[in-house]
């Protein structure tokens, strides 16, 4: 159970950089005794000596501070008193000083706290009344201090009690206002939807803790919602009946609790969902499968569960789709010309664009560059060395070439970039292009969340084209395709054998399987062995067979560059390997610098050998501490730097850098005021502030879902059995594709059999293909 101390500040011992976290020594108002406490404590910036403070929390011992009083909440107490009143105003609401206060207590002839406290709950005019138009904001200020404080605090003490961190009481308050205690009471479950933060087993406890029987419909329904959302995460859009059954009874503890048979939990799922379809409720619906094409090797027909946004932007994506493929091509003048010249055979498509070095393309090549003159929509598909990039900068000329205004864009920043590197003109990402920007739901749990763009972002576009588009995600796709509108055409490419994107969906091999649109496939390998031997070892990987590579026994230190080679080693003996390799290998055999042109890939974030860990360890090695480099502590124990690679992890428009954009940190300042960090990019140097640095992340070493879309010269993939459960075929395509020159596996030799021998990653339950295909009475006409 949490206590309560009323004390008054004594001295502040310590004080984070970003102001949430204090130590502070305090003395206690009944036995005038110092004390220490500790924790997001809120002090009044103008608080004198007889200010007091209400702290709720625990007594615990540190070793750092001995006896403290752990604060989960603290406020300033309230006086008693009428003379209090205009000094407790002015200590704590930003905008008031003591003579505005008093004014105000006299102007409302305010007798005790509880006068003015009632005032601002039950008649807030009379405060916006006497502060006026011009100061709402100081009047918003008043009531906020007024009458937040007592549900917050409850809330607070509620959360604390339940196990659940105080930096989310205020969301919560934000969301329920003072109904947050009595919705919380009546239905903690609602948390899974509204919060992001909270999952099944953190709502569970506190409804097991209120006395809620585990057989509420609250609680079964969350379970159905949590799988679904849970499902997302992993990448699929939808889950089948007995699968949905299978997930929402190990949440509920079907596997030892008898009451949650399949039966049981199969007719709740049925009364739920009548229930809600009465209601005209919307927690999850169903798809029929039954009426729709199948496909040759997708053999789903049953009923698929959906969360609703989900199934709307499938069926939008799937309608988009379909009329980009119905509608004709409309030709400008110079178009129509091309055209008529190539129908009535007068002129070669050489001459018509001489500036395409058609004799170096091969014949897949120019079927692919001939392709996009008249598709509306269309897929350019190829592994490594089939001359994607080639080609696709054929395709860019000649839609030039026909005056057509060209967007080059891909998902993420690495790909942009390395796409404006490839073609020679600027690509953007497709969240820049579209001015695409998340919605702010409250917080909501869905992992798809509807992206909102600028409707006329591609008011001057004729052409779209999206490089490595395995990474689209569905509702990525549906905020393109929802602007691209009837008379744009749209060009997607990628290679369909990586791995899908991070979020749900599995959109180019739908859009490819389903075989509606027209698919360009380049897989004649031109790069050859002689040069890499990463084209023919990829092609292998993908057809289950294990590559060959040299087997470097134990010796990080090679005589000479080894383009694929293979080190074997321990999870024990791992480091005493890769640091080595790192700097000596790297930089005296290969002639590479290991922080710049050197990348090492993991298929996990966390274990011993995972990527916060080496990321850790190789910091020491290529950018140790030193009395020169100042430091910045980041989220989860990680330290910044100066002199660290870096990677951004979260969209950030304002400042115009995006998720996957490497850099390189150059300095970092601390005031008083504020921290910066100024970090270099490859095309601009971004000057970071306070939480913005907390976006940042050390980036020695990087997941393979990370790096689609980059390219490095030497990439080192470490393998062992820890991975077990990422261990997959397009996990280690994907991860071996991503190096221009070097491969360097490092492991265990079973670990790479294991992952050639696996294909799961690419398994998502999805519907778009099926969607495409129609229903069993419709035809698509190209």
């Amino acid at each position: 159970m949490s206590l309560e101390v009323v004390g008054m500040l004594s001295k502040v011992i310590f004080e984070s950089e970003r102001g949430d976290f204090l130590v502070a020594e305090f003395i206690d108002a009944l036995s005038a005794k110092r004390f220490r406490a500790s924790g997001k404590i809120q002090v009044s910036p103008k608080a004198d000596a007889k200010q007091r403070y209400r702290i709720i929390g625990q007594w615990e011992n540190s070793p750092k501070y001995g006896e403290t009083f752990v604060a989960i909440y603290s406020e300033p107490t309230r006086p008693q008193e009428l003379s209090g009143i205009a000094p407790y105003l002015a200590n704590n609401v930003k905008g008031v000083g003591e003579v505005t206060a008093k004014k105000l207590v006299d102007a409302l002839q305010i007798k005790n706290i509880d006068d003015l406290v009632a005032i601002c709950r039950d008649e807030k005019e009379k405060i916006f009344q006497y502060f006026g138009g011009k100061k709402r904001k100081v009047a918003e200020n008043v009531i906020t201090v007024m009458v937040t404080d007592e549900v917050f605090r409850n809330v607070m003490i509620f959360l604390h009690e339940h196990n659940i961190p105080p930096r989310f009481a205020k969301r919560i308050y934000e969301k329920y206002g003072v109904a947050s205690l009595t919705n919380l009471m009546e239905n903690p479950y609602r948390l899974i939807a509204d919060f992001r933060q909270v999952g099944f087993l953190r709502a569970d406890a506190i409804a097991q803790k209120l006395g809620l029987p585990t057989t509420s419909p609250f609680r079964i329904e969350a379970a159905f919602i949590y799988a679904l959302e849970i499902a997302q995460e992993e990448g699929h859009c939808c889950l089948p009946r007995d699968n949905l059954i299978d997930k929402a009874r190990d949440l509920l503890g079907g596997k030892f609790d008898p009451t949650f048979s399949r039966e049981f939990t199969l007719e709740q799922l049925r009364s739920i969902y009548k229930k809600n379809r009465e209601e005209k409720k919307e927690t999850f619906l169903i798809r029929e499968t039954t009426n729709f094409k199948s496909l040759q090797n997708n053999t789903i027909q049953e009923i698929l569960f959906y969360l609703p946004e989900v199934l709307r932007m499938e069926d939008e994506v799937a309608g988009f789709i379909q009329g980009l493929l119905k509608i004709p091509p409309l030709f400008e003048h110079k178009e129509k010309l091309v055209q008529s010249d190539i129908v009535k055979g007068e002129k070669t498509f050489e001459e018509l664009f001489p500036g395409v070095p058609w004799e170096k393309l091969s014949s897949e090549q120019q079927a692919a560059v001939q392709m996009s003159l008249s598709s509306r929509f269309m897929v350019l598909t190829g592994g490594p060395g089939c001359g994607k990039t080639f080609v696709l900068k054929a395709i860019y000329g000649v839609q030039r070439a026909l005056n057509r205004r060209v967007a080059l864009c891909a998902p993420t920043g690495l790909a942009a970039k390395r796409m404006t590197a490839s073609i020679g003109e600027q690509a953007s990402t497709l969240h820049k292009m579209l001015g695409l920007g998340r919605r702010n739901k409250d917080e909501t749990q869905n992992v798809i969340e509807e992206l909102e763009g600028n409707t006329g972002a591609l008011d001057n576009v004729d052409v779209v084209i999206v490089d490595e588009s395995s990474m689209l995600s569905l509702d990525l796709l549906h905020s393109l395709l929802s602007v691209l509108g009837p008379n744009r055409r749209l060009i997607l490419v990628g290679d369909v054998d990586q791995l899908p994107s991070v979020g749900a969906g599995n959109c180019l091999r739908d859009i490819i399987s389903s075989a509606q649109a027209p698919i360009a496939r380049l897989t004649q390998i031109f790069r050859q062995s002689s040069e890499s031997p990463i084209p023919l070892a990829a092609r292998e990987i993908i057809s289950g067979k294990k590559p060959e590579y040299s087997y470097i026994s134990r010796i990080p230190v090679f005589p000479r560059p080894e383009s694929f080679a293979f080190i074997p080693c321990s999870q024990q003996t791992f480091f005493d390997v890769l640091i080595p390799f790192l700097c000596e290998t790297v930089k005296n055999i290969y002639e590479l610098d290991p922080l710049k042109n050197c990348q090492i890939l993991v298929p996990m974030r966390r274990t011993e050998v995972g990527q916060e860990n080496i990321n850790k360890i190789i910091q020491n090695h290529l950018n140790p501490p030193s009395e020169n480099k100042k430091e910045y502590s980041l989220p989860y124990g990680s330290i910044l730097r100066e002199g660290d690679k870096v990677i951004q992890i979260k969209n950030n428009y304002e400042l115009d850098v995006f998720n996957g954009d490497l850099g390189y940190c150059k300095t970092i300042i601390k005031t008083k005021e504020k921290v910066e960090a100024t970090v270099e990019f490859s095309d601009r140097v971004v000057i970071y502030e306070d939480e913005e640095i907390d976006d940042l992340q050390l980036c020695y070493s990087m997941t393979v879902h990370k790096s689609q879309g980059s390219e490095f010269p030497l990439c080192i993939i470490p393998m062992f059995g820890v991975y077990f459960t990422m261990l997959d075929r397009n996990l280690l395509y994907t991860a071996i594709t991503r190096a221009s020159k070097y491969v360097i596996l490092v492991g265990e030799d079973w670990a790479v059999k294991k992952a050639v021998g696996s294909q799961n990653a690419i398994r998502r339950f999805t519907f778009l293909d099926r969607l495409l295909l129609g229903h069993q009475d419709q035809e698509i006409k190209n």
